[in-house]
């Protein structure tokens, strides 16, 4: 859920390409309508290889009928990231334990940065920076994932964009976690030698449009990590999201609404908030 910077725009395989080209993605879509209202509900992976063909299907026609873009964040430039960090980085940061602080510089080392390099950040920076790198590394990019594509598209139509929050307040959700669960984050990710792996059955997952199973898999890295983290990073934000959502079904219009994946499955889901107010939502891919 970290902020994408924004990069170029996603390339799709030509069909006249020698390489054999991908499967179609056909992840999940819900919505919500009235007589005058229509907000769909597309839940995302904020990384993607390039070559990864999803916008298209239902998606694509819900996303082209639609008449307002709404993500997580507004996609940031680089300054934009830049002084969202900076605003969010301790000026004393608390020193970690010595084990912690042995293994964070082995591996920043590792993966090719100063062994110094997180001496002044709070863990759960260190653990992020950490865990997006081997990602990189096997190809991941913002480029061609959902946030990122879909704003190009919506500048290039006119579409408005906007957002639930912004790239400040998204890192500061992190910034605020209690020191002990940012530390869980950095250790769980030194543990993890390849992330690589789990990324790929994510996405594999969220293609086939298996809730059920990327339920699974998301629900068990937030068990892992801890309430307080289910709490401030999912728990608060579908609550607040939903009683948006219901606010706009007043209002006449139809909104294409993109934010993570795991906001949009299982107990607790931005849907089942919805329902819950007397709303109904509808799975339609």
């Amino acid at each position: 859920m970290i902020a994408r910077i924004v990069a170029a725009l996603f390339g799709w395989l030509s069909l006249a390409s020698p390489v054999a080209a991908p499967p179609i993605l056909m992840p999940a879509l819900w919505v919500a309508r009235d007589a005058d209202t229509v907000i769909w509900l597309f839940g995302t992976v904020h990384q993607l290889r390039p070559g990864t063909p999803w916008l298209t299907g239902a998606v694509a026609d819900a996303f082209a009928d639609s008449d307002t873009l709404v993500l997580e964040i507004p996609e940031p430039t680089p300054d934009d990231m830049s002084a969202a960090v900076v605003q969010v980085t301790p000026p004393r940061p608390a020193p970690l334990p010595p084990a912690l602080d042995r293994s964070l510089r082995a591996r920043a080392a590792e993966l090719g940065f100063p062994r110094n390099a997180f001496d002044r950040t709070d863990p759960w920076f260190a653990a992020t920076v950490l865990a997006a790198q081997p990602l990189a590394q096997a190809g991941y990019r913002s480029e061609p994932a959902p946030e990122t594509l879909l704003t190009k598209l919506a500048d290039r139509t006119g579409k408005p964009v906007t957002a639930f929050e912004t790239l400040g307040q998204q890192l500061g959700l992190f910034a605020a976690l209690p020191q002990a669960a940012q530390r869980t984050m950095l250790e769980r990710t030194l543990a993890e030698r390849d992330p690589v792996p789990a990324m790929d059955r994510v996405v594999a997952t969220w293609g086939r449009g298996d809730v059920a199973t990327l339920d699974r898999l998301l629900g068990e890295d937030m068990t892992q990590a801890g309430p307080a983290v289910r709490a401030a990073l999912l728990d608060r934000r579908n609550a607040a999201w939903a009683r948006t959502i219901a606010r706009w079904m007043r209002q006449p219009g139809t909104r294409f609404v993109a934010v993570g994946a795991g906001h949009l499955t299982g107990p607790g889901s931005v849907q089942d908030r919805l329902r819950k107010m007397g709303l109904e939502v509808m799975r339609v891919q």
